[in-house]
Formats: structure tokens, C-alpha cells, sequence
């Protein structure tokens, strides 16, 4: 289960994944300096005591702030910006390890659109459920608040592992197959998952689990056809 893993990570020097993380980079940069940009000239013209050097002061620090915080948000960017490039680094993985297999199929727009409101749907749900329900009753017992990082990684542990598994499954299967394979391996998936989410967590490595999870989850996906298949 694990070997996935250190065969994504060994990955991450392929050309066609740093291809990946040089746009993803350059486009965050390119978002970067326009969000400075734009914070800069609306601060500019910001006028809240009426006085010019104090006004200038606020204007200055605020642009300080700005910077800061794009800076400590720049690898979330980064991160997003190759959540939209997946299908790259699934490609990239195949062409790698399973040169063998027949182009991917094209997932229909309505199919797409059905699993990500499914995704959205339970994501949400299972969040509110844990703050409105499941964090409360923790709180309200100090011995019991050490769970809340177990609560919190089992549930993204389910999300991230459904998440990235639908994606490697939907390329080679249609979305009900997929799902039958999905709950066959469930509990594989959910421990894939949890160490997804708890590498997820981790600074500066964080930002590159996008690439790590999807390659991860192409291997065990191709992993687990091949035990079906082999199954009597």
C-alpha cells in the first residue's frame, strides 16, 4: 500500500511533473504580483483619518500586511493551481509505469459535474457535522480535546482518499464501476487517505501533495484492478 507512495514521491524529479510545479509556480507569481498590484492601489487612494503622513503610514503598513500574507498564502495557490492540473500527473504516472494501458476515457461534462457536487455535498456535510456536533461535545470535556486532531484527520483522511481515488478511478471507469471498486477497497483507501491528510499538514511539504496524492492514488487505483483481476 505504501510502496504508491514512495514511487510518487521518487516521481516529483520526472520532467513532466516539474513541468507541473514550473507553471503552477509561475502562474501563482503571476497572481502574486497582481493581487500586490491591486492591494497597493487600492490603498493608495485610501483615505481614513484625513491627515496625509498618518494616511500614508496606514497605506504603507497595509501594503506590509498584504505582502506578508501572500507570502504565507502563496504555496495554498500553488497547491490549488495543481489540484486543476491532475490530469497531467495521472498521464505523466501512466506513461511512466503502465506504458501498457489504452488512452484514458474522456469523463462526459455531466458525469464531472455530478462528482464534484456529490464531492462538495459530503464534504460539507461531514465539516458541519463535525463543528456544529462532534467538536462541541469534545470541548465541553478537556480530558477528550487530544481526539480532535483524530477526529479531524479521519475525516479528511475519508474526503482527500475519496477525492483523489474517484479522479484515478473516473479516467479508466465509468462512475458507478468506479464506486463498486471504491467500496470493495474502502478501508485501504481510507488509510491512504489519512496519510494524505496528515502529510497535508505539514509546511512547505504541503503544497506539493496535490502532485504526491494524485500519482499515489494511480497506483493504488492500478493496484487494485490488478487484484480484481486476479480474483477468482
Amino acid at each position: 500500500m505504501f510502496s504508491g507512495l514512495c514511487l510518487a514521491i521518487e516521481q516529483l524529479g520526472d520532467p513532466r511533473i516539474r513541468g507541473v510545479i514550473i507553471k503552477a509556480v509561475m502562474i501563482s507569481a503571476a497572481l502574486f504580483v497582481g493581487s500586490m498590484f491591486a492591494a497597493g492601489w487600492l490603498l493608495s487612494g485610501l483615505s481614513v483619518f484625513g491627515i496625509g503622513w498618518i494616511d500614508s503610514a496606514v497605506s504603507f503598513l497595509g501594503g506590509g500586511a498584504a505582502f506578508v500574507i501572500g507570502l504565507f498564502l502563496f504555496p495554498a495557490f500553488t497547491g490549488i493551481i495543481i489540484s486543476l492540473m491532475l490530469e497531467e500527473i495521472a498521464s505523466a504516472v501512466e506513461a511512466r509505469h503502465y506504458p501498457g494501458l489504452p488512452p484514458a476515457r474522456e469523463e462526459p461534462v455531466i458525469e464531472m459535474m455530478g462528482n464534484a457536487v456529490r464531492f462538495a455535498a459530503v464534504t460539507v456535510l461531514l465539516n458541519l457535522l463535525v463543528f456544529i456536533i462532534v467538536v462541541p461535545l469534545l470541548l465541553v470535556t478537556i480530558v477528550m480535546i487530544p481526539f480532535i486532531p483524530f477526529v479531524f484527520y479521519a475525516l479528511n483522511g475519508y474526503l482527500l482518499g475519496q477525492e483523489y481515488f474517484e479522479f484515478a478511478a473516473v479516467r479508466r471507469l465509468d462512475s458507478a464501476t468506479g464506486r463498486t471498486l471504491r467500496r470493495h477497497f474502502k478501508f485501504r483507501i481510507f488509510i491512504c487517505g489519512i496519510v494524505i491528510a496528515v502529510l497535508m499538514t505539514i509546511p512547505f511539504v504541503n503544497w506539493l501533495m496535490p502532485i504526491v496524492s494524485m500519482a499515489y492514488m494511480v497506483h493504488l487505483f492500478e493496484g487494485m484492478c490488478s487484484r480484481t483481476e486476479n480474483e477468482p
